[in-house]
């Protein structure tokens, strides 16, 4: 299947197709784009309140979205209730997705698809030189 932008769909009708009597079908040219599609998107929310959440539910149930979410502001604002009652939201959407959360500091959450494995290694200190 050929991924197409919508300008490329329109310009698929203004070509003009010589048609056969005798075929049952017309088959189309389809002009590809130099640009290739994404597959997996990357997104980064801010949440101030817990209703903010509900736009990233449908990102994370798409299954091809890694979602950074700041929660500092919704902690700060809102206090410790606030935050658990959104983590359990944005928690139930993940789960039905298949996707898992991990949380970075205390101030951002990480949703990734099923697809990608999340892991967790040694903890680094400010003062540690990394050098490659």
């Amino acid at each position: 299947m050929t991924n197409l932008s919508f300008d490329s769909f329109l310009n698929v009708f203004k070509k003009k197709v010589d048609v056969e009597n005798s075929g049952q079908y017309v088959e189309l040219e389809v002009e590809k784009s130099d640009k290739p599609s994404a597959k997996v998107y990357v997104k980064y929310f801010v949440l101030v309140k817990y209703e903010d959440a509900s736009a990233l539910l449908n990102d994370i149930r798409s299954g091809y979205t890694l979602v950074f979410v700041k929660v500092k502001e919704l902690r700060e604002k809102g206090g410790m209730d606030e935050l658990k009652r959104t983590i359990t939201k944005i928690k139930r959407s993940a789960d039905a997705a298949g996707a898992q959360i991990v949380g970075i500091d205390e101030d951002y959450l990480l949703v990734v698809p099923d697809f990608v494995k999340v892991e967790k290694g040694d903890v680094l200190s400010p003062s540690t030189n990394v050098s490659s």
